[in-house]
């Protein structure tokens, strides 16, 4: 008897599960096919933080610098990178280390990955906030002047250094602040 009433349960208990996913297919089927048409009209997608609003997503070049020797980095770790002017007037990275250095400016990042002597790192600023209607088209002149295939690498941050800090001040799309670019761009498609 014992073995009737489990076999029985366990009938039961199939035919729940069997039944709650086939009332869901049919549930969904049946308003293809008779459901009320409407349409709804749809925003693009462009990055956006709750509290800052929208951005244009920065991705930088070359962000990797020799370790310094006797320093060790797991994936993640915080390290800190020294910077001096490069001679085409670009920051260069110049050596990774686990102390903040007591002269000259450096960076606080977060490293990726790499090998004893030489690691990828992230930079704490990815991110060039503007006014929303703004930021969507400047995005697109990023990409297209950015460093993606076909791109003419005509991109670039001002930052501010200070302390282990990085603080955007502009982003330029071929020598031009975005917002000027912007602007100058809406003047030429003007009839």
């Amino acid at each position: 008897m014992n073995t009737k009433i489990l076999f029985g349960l366990f009938v039961a208990v199939a035919a729940v599960q069997l039944a709650v996913p086939i009332s869901q297919i049919w549930k969904h089927e049946d308003i293809l096919r008779t459901g009320a048409v409407y349409k709804f009209k749809t925003a693009p997608v462009d990055p956006y933080d709750a509290f800052r609003g929208r951005y244009v997503a920065l991705n930088f070049a070359d962000t990797h610098a020799p370790v310094r020797p006797g320093d060790t980095f797991g994936r993640g770790a915080p390290a800190y990178v020294t910077l001096r002017p490069g001679a085409d007037g670009f920051a260069q990275f110049v050596e990774l280390s686990a102390a903040a250095p007591t002269d000259g400016d450096y960076l606080r990042v977060e490293t990726t990955w790499g090998t004893a002597t030489n690691m990828q790192f992230r930079l704490a600023f990815d991110k060039y906030f503007m006014e929303e209607s703004q930021a969507p088209k400047a995005e697109q002149a990023y990409w297209r002047h950015g460093n993606r295939r076909g791109g003419t690498n005509a991109t670039y941050v001002v930052v501010r250094v200070k302390g282990g800090r990085g603080v955007i001040e502009d982003l330029c799309i071929t020598d031009v602040p975005v917002r000027e670019f912007l602007r100058r761009q809406a003047e030429n498609k003007r009839p």
